[in-house]
């Protein structure tokens, strides 16, 4: 079984404003990340409007992804969610029928999940597709809940949920994590304020929205934490944080289409009901881009 790493953008949903899923701006864009050193894609995260999407738009991404993926020689992961153990067993099948190499799962809930209901829609996933690694995904400001330590206990007979991707910010239930567990979970970072945090714990990568867009600068962090030189690691993080900040003031997705737009990558508008940032605001944020990838990323 492939075990994903590295830096991994999460892409936006190129789609037309007829819903069409656009091939070429996907292709476009995944060549330039693997000229720029990343090791995959992940489509279908927050990013991606994940919410938004039809079932049959999630399959034809995957495929386009996949194929966009392979020819730009980057592992490629997509994002399953949902609120049954049904629809997200059904994605995930397909996905990895189609070749993806990870998926990033995302459990929704609107009745309250106990530690056991979570480990048995995880269990019934992990068995659906026994080749395919699942890494956890844990947002609490979106999915509105967190993974209780005991639910890494339930699972630790699945061999292939072996990752975890916090996006919570807790650093210390990645210590628990990592203290309780060892290298049993494969910690990714999410939060933009701790990745190189994450990276000293043992972290094996990053996978973040703003690697779209400042992609050198997000490789080159990851390979300074790896080497040791943490000093310049986080004098680059602490770059890379104007960029993060500018994200903060308006919703992630439409930031980085509005930003990719303006770099050459014309992934569409956003999926209403979401809103398509200010072209100004939008050439502004692609600047500090510019200058960090350009000053920050040698």
């Amino acid at each position: 079984m492939r075990k994903v790493s590295g830096i991994i953008p999460y892409l936006p949903t190129p789609v037309d404003a007829e819903g069409r899923i656009l091939a070429e701006p996907l292709h476009a864009l995944s060549a330039h990340l693997a000229g720029c050193g990343v090791s995959g894609i992940c489509v279908m995260g927050s990013v991606g409007e994940f919410p938004y999407l039809t079932e049959a738009q999630k399959l034809e991404l995957a495929r386009e992804a996949v194929s966009a993926g392979r020819a730009a020689g980057l592992d490629v992961v997509a994002g399953v969610s949902g609120f049954s153990a049904r629809q997200m067993i059904e994605q995930a099948t397909a996905f990895a029928g189609l070749g993806v190499d990870a998926i990033v799962l995302m459990v929704e809930q609107y009745f309250p999940l106990s530690a056991e209901m979570l480990a048995s829609v995880i269990r019934s996933i992990s068995r659906a597709v026994p080749d395919t690694e699942v890494i956890l995904y844990s947002n609490p400001k979106y999915m509105h809940y967190s993974y209780p330590l005991q639910l890494f206990d339930l699972i630790a007979d699945c061999p292939n949920v072996d990752g975890y991707k916090d996006a919570s910010g807790n650093t210390g239930f990645l210590l628990s994590i990592s203290g309780r567990y060892g290298s049993r979970y494969r910690i990714f970072s999410a939060s933009a304020h701790i990745p190189l945090f994450v990276f000293e714990l043992g972290g094996v990568g990053w996978m973040a929205g703003p690697a779209c867009i400042i992609p050198r600068s997000a490789v080159r962090l990851f390979s300074l934490a790896g080497e040791g030189r943490i000093d310049e690691a986080m004098a680059l993080q602490r770059k890379m944080w104007g960029i993060n900040a500018a994200f903060a003031r308006y919703d992630l997705a439409s930031c980085i289409k509005g930003v990719l737009r303006v770099q050459g990558f014309d992934f569409g508008d956003p999926i209403p009901p979401l809103m398509p940032l200010a072209r100004a605001e939008a050439e502004r944020i692609a600047g500090l881009a510019m200058s960090l990838e350009q000053g920050g990323a040698s």
